[in-house]
């Protein structure tokens, strides 16, 4: 099921014993994660009955039995487990939790990124709860996603408002970020009109914007690059910097890859701590197969563009097709 599935059951008061929370849109995550919070677990039970751990130090033995411990305070105990080991999933002892899950816990995976669907781990979850989906938002998703958010908060937010907001706004959180700046401008709640949103979000340089090409095909996000890639080449961005960008990004999804885990990744890479940490999140959505076939996609662009074998953009167009298609196969 993907996030709005998840909101209507929430919303309902259907709240499954185990979840199963991936894909790339954190913020959505996060949303989803409080408030499953705030409806199972008081504020004099969080001590208690609330936990949010980090799965890579966790065995599969330990989360099962911190699953059956029955609740102290609250009717129903919240077990965050956030990016568990590779190996968790094939632990018997959470196996057997999963094919029976205690009703007094909603225990929760969070997965940053994609998961391997043919795990038995996958599909008892399956069986016994829910597999939800948190994918980026497109353009006219996110309008439509702003414009409810705006609502929520006693605004209106024309098409034309939310459009701007949508092409402005990068990720999730920071489009959010600007909404709140759009409302906080606009004062009492009232209409949010299209020059409220273009004096506080002025277009995005073109610095901010090769970046969020860089993630757009860091999280095969196809539709999206490609629609940065041609804004990038209308301000008269250099193809081959642009190639050299991707390609960076794409060796560092490589090299965790072959790092296999190591704690030291910033370092290994020889990169900042939340680059490392971004890449690693990527390498979800890449094999090591598939990262190295990307950088092949683009070595042929690089070599197409060098010797006049074809326009830059739709050489980059069909590499970052090609290249998010393979994703992790």
């Amino acid at each position: 099921m993907d996030w709005q599935e998840l909101d209507r059951e929430l919303e309902q008061g259907h709240i499954a014993p185990v979840y199963l929370f991936y894909g790339s849109e954190g913020y959505l995550q996060e949303r989803a994660l409080k408030y499953l919070k705030e409806r199972l677990i008081p504020p004099e039970a969080e001590s208690f009955d609330y936990q949010e751990l980090d799965g890579r130090e966790l065995a599969g033995t330990a989360i099962a039995m911190l699953a059956v411990t029955l609740p102290a305070l609250a009717e129903r105990r919240l077990v965050v487990i956030k990016n568990p080991a590779d190996e968790t999933w094939k632990d018997t002892s959470l196996l057997a939790y999963l094919a029976g899950p205690e009703p007094s816990t909603c225990l929760v995976f969070v997965v940053a990124g994609s998961i391997d669907k043919r795990l038995k781990a996958m599909k008892e979850i399956a069986n016994a709860g829910r597999e939800v989906e948190f994918s980026p938002l497109r353009e006219e998703e996110l309008a439509t996603w702003l414009a409810r958010e705006a609502r929520q908060e006693g605004y209106t937010l024309p098409p034309a408002a939310a459009r701007l907001l949508a092409r402005a706004g990068g990720d999730l959180r920071q489009a959010r970020n600007e909404l709140a700046k759009a409302m906080t401008c606009t004062g009492s709640p009232g209409i949010i009109t299209p020059a409220v949103v273009q004096a506080l979000v002025p277009e995005v340089e073109a610095e901010n914007t090769i970046f969020q090409l860089v993630d757009g095909l860091g999280n095969r996000q196809a539709a999206r690059a490609i629609g940065l890639l041609r804004r990038l080449l209308a301000r008269g961005e250099a193809p081959l910097g642009i190639v050299a960008m991707l390609a960076r990004q794409l060796r560092l999804i490589y090299q965790v890859h072959l790092a296999g885990g190591n704690k030291n990744l910033a370092a290994q890479l020889g990169v900042k701590p939340f680059v490392a940490r971004k890449a690693a999140a990527q390498a979800r959505n890449f094999s090591l197969a598939a990262a190295g076939q990307a950088l092949e996609e683009l070595l042929k662009v690089d070599t197409g563009l060098k010797t006049g074998q074809g326009e830059p953009g739709p050489l980059l167009e069909q590499a970052i097709w090609t290249i998010t298609a393979r994703g992790e196969h």
